[in-house]
């Protein structure tokens, strides 16, 4: 396969990833009562509503990295810590279950799929991915989901702080994922995880 074919087959599976998690993230958001992400336009499966540059181009060399974060409200939920939670925690958790049971059936399918090499190439990518975006993910750090979690078993005065220390925290977050530091701490648990 050539180098060109890998890189086209990431860009890909970078968007389907990045698609897949922020489209979760705005439908969970909706069937709790979240008029927002149906009115910014974001409750969707088209790549370009979710698509963020830095996001994008720090996915495609490092292994993680975002989209557009969904803006969401959790002014409808019937219990607003609950439903953010929800909201930001499951699409984490269907994410792993989705790279899971792709994992599960390139192991199953192994002989038919390996025979046509680009198709188990692009599922095998496109697992990874999916695992790759809901464990970074559950870091604390914005746009993450993790950041969102965490705010909600802060202190007002707490998450007040974190919420002012969020860039610094994001600028060092993209430096350690730049040096290959984080992502080495990363891979540890996508590959366990896969």
């Amino acid at each position: 396969m050539t180098k060109i074919l890998g890189y086209f087959i990431n860009f890909i599976a970078i968007i389907i990833a990045v698609t897949f998690f922020e489209y979760l993230k705005a439908l969970i958001s909706t069937l709790q009562g979240d008029t927002r992400p149906k009115a910014r336009k974001r409750l969707t499966l088209n790549p370009i509503a979710h698509f963020e540059p830095i996001g994008f181009i720090i996915f495609f060399f490092t292994g993680y990295g975002w989209g557009n974060p969904v803006p969401t409200s959790s002014v409808n939920y019937s219990d607003k810590k609950r439903g953010t939670v929800i909201t930001y925690g499951l699409p984490i958790v269907i994410c792993i279950a989705v790279g899971i049971t792709i994992r599960l059936l390139l192991f199953v399918f192994e002989g038919p799929l390996s025979s046509v090499g680009i198709i188990y190439t692009f599922l095998y990518t496109v697992e990874k991915y999916i695992v790759s975006i809901g464990v970074f993910n559950i870091l604390p750090v914005y746009p993450m989901s993790g950041s969102w979690i965490l705010k909600c078993f802060l202190k007002p005065n707490q998450a007040v702080k974190f919420t002012q220390n969020e860039k610094l925290i994001q600028l060092v977050v993209i430096f350690l994922l730049l040096m290959g530091i984080l992502g080495r701490v990363l891979d540890i648990i996508v590959n366990f995880i896969v």
